[in-house]
């Protein structure tokens, strides 16, 4: 699950920048400062510890909104994202030019001056007036001393990029409903596998817990009255469970056996009584079932972890054995 909510957050950035690039494309720059914000402040993005996965994208951001406000006239704010970048990817070609860019402008080698565009003024710096907003190290605004024919050519290139970034943003989006459709659908089975299992494992005796991953299986009275012997109730109970989890699908069964902490004894870790417990209770689950020791997990339960608390008057309940059901994973894809 982890792997399908990475790969779901990658493709959401993906989306959310290729959107960025478009609207910066054709001019709006406010809606594309609007979706880089939905990325994260230029400190929060990049953070120590950045999936590798996601770095490209979020260097890719970065670069886009240093560019914006350096087309908006807000310097600083430019510098602040093109370091961050440098930290990143010291060798990145847009962040060392952009700076050095700036710095002359700093050094009153390079003036700001207002430039329209589609209707829009935006305060850039002359020395960026001519290069690219997005992409390939260049800049979106042509030079005004460009011929017309230069102008055209590069209309004609800007139409062919903003197509492109456009099925490129739709291809991310089909891919990110698939993702979280895929998920929606994997919650719908598990849903549906353990409410099947506690309509069919309900029977005196026994408490059904109903978490949101799993269904847990409490006894009402202690299965062992002392050591790992079994009581004749408890070994009926089990055999019970064991005839109904034989006929459950795409579920597995966990074990846990449980002991009480006593008068110089271990107060805590786990102890061999329990896992002896556990191991005996998985014995008497196969014994009726066509199911087999091997398709039990037996493990032991911290001596703080009985399934009521931890009470003089819960002890007899305590010396015990709880049942986990959960799902099973399902099978890579081909």
């Amino acid at each position: 699950m982890t792997d399908v909510t990475d790969s779901a957050r990658a493709l959401s950035l993906q989306l959310t920048l290729q959107r960025a690039h478009s609207a910066a494309r054709a001019g709006d720059l406010d809606l594309a400062a609007r979706l880089l914000d939905e990325l994260g402040e230029p400190g929060e993005l990049g953070e120590p510890g950045e999936r590798d996965t996601e770095l490209p994208t979020v260097v890719a951001a970065l670069n886009l909104r240093a560019k914006v406000h350096a087309q908006r006239g807000e310097l600083p704010e430019a510098e602040a994202c093109w370091s961050r970048v440098e930290t990143l990817a010291p060798d990145d070609p847009d962040a060392a030019a952009g700076r050095r860019t700036l710095a002359k402008i700093a050094a009153g080698r390079r003036h700001a001056r207002p430039v329209v565009h589609t209707g829009r003024v935006a305060v850039i710096a002359a020395a960026l007036a001519g290069a690219a907003l997005i992409g390939g190290g260049g800049w979106l605004l042509a030079n005004t001393d460009r011929g017309a024919s230069g102008s055209v050519a590069e209309a004609d290139t800007g139409s062919e990029r903003l197509r492109a970034e456009s099925l490129r943003a739709d291809e991310l989006k089909a891919r990110l409903s698939a993702i979280e459709g895929g998920r929606t659908a994997d919650a719908e089975r598990r849903d549906s596998t353990l409410d099947e299992a506690a309509k069919r494992l309900d029977m005196p005796g026994v408490e059904i817990r109903r978490h949101a991953g799993d269904v847990q299986l409490v006894f009402r009275t202690g299965v062992f009255p002392y050591d790992s012997v079994i009581s004749p109730e408890g070994a009926e109970e089990l055999r019970e469970i064991g005839r109904r989890l034989a006929d459950l699908t795409g579920v597995e069964t966990t074990v846990v056996g449980h002991s009480v902490a006593v008068p110089g004894g271990a107060p805590s870790g786990g102890s061999v009584v329990a896992l002896n417990r556990a191991r005996v209770a998985a014995q008497y689950l196969a014994q009726d079932s066509d199911l087999r020791l091997t398709d039990f997990r037996l493990v032991s339960a911290d001596q703080r972890q009985g399934p009521f608390p931890a009470t003089d008057a819960n002890a007899p309940r305590n010396r015990t054995v709880t049942l986990l059901i959960t799902p099973k994973a399902p099978p890579p894809p081909p």
